[in-house]
């Protein structure tokens, strides 16, 4: 139902979830914003994503509903990595130790890279890059461990190039991820 400029939308399930795009399309095409009414689901995560979804959608500015989801979607990824998957002992993650290799910082540091300009006495200075945040590497990947934009409903706002961007950037300040989202230009990684 429509009424001042808000549609409003009673959600009972997660296929909502299969109409969103269109939801979005439909908003910014009419300038409206949009208010789902969450019946009978007491599912938390659910009801966090339909919130968030909500608060996108009604951030008309591209720039400013970019920058939202990527910080949002960025604290879920610190929530997640809080649960040390990497394993990391005095500097030296769970990959390289079952290597016997006593290579420091992970990920943050490769060959013929070298180390992150953020890395500072072994902690991330930059605390924002979704690229660093999402990427598992083979080891991980192997205990079953792996993270995509696709693990969460904001990536419906983001096309495939968009995505990739994101997955992408590595060691890069969001506002530089942002910029690149907004052009749709990237600059290969060292994946």
């Amino acid at each position: 139902m429509k009424k001042n400029n808000i549609l409003e939308v009673d959600v009972y399930n997660d296929k909502i979830l299969k109409k969103v795009k269109k939801l979005i399309k439909y908003c910014d095409k009419n300038n409206i914003n949009i208010k789902f009414n969450i019946i009978n689901n007491d599912d938390e995560l659910f009801v966090r994503d339909i919130k968030t979804i909500e608060k996108a959608i009604n951030i008309k500015d591209k720039k400013e509903r970019y920058t939202y989801i990527y910080d949002i979607i960025c604290s879920y990824l610190d929530e997640r990595l809080k649960e040390g998957y990497c394993e990391f002992i005095d500097d030296i993650c769970i990959r390289d130790r079952l290597k016997n290799n006593n290579h420091k910082n992970g990920c943050c540091e490769c060959i013929g890279r070298g180390k992150c300009k953020y890395l500072i006495d072994s902690t991330c200075t930059m605390k924002s890059c979704m690229a660093c945040k999402i990427f598992t590497c083979k080891t991980l990947r192997k205990k079953g461990i792996k993270h995509s934009i696709n693990d969460y409903a904001l990536s419906v706002f983001f096309d495939r190039k968009e995505k990739y961007i994101l997955e992408n950037s590595f060691w890069t300040p969001k506002d530089i991820v942002i910029e690149r989202l907004l052009k749709k230009e990237y600059i290969s990684s060292w994946r």
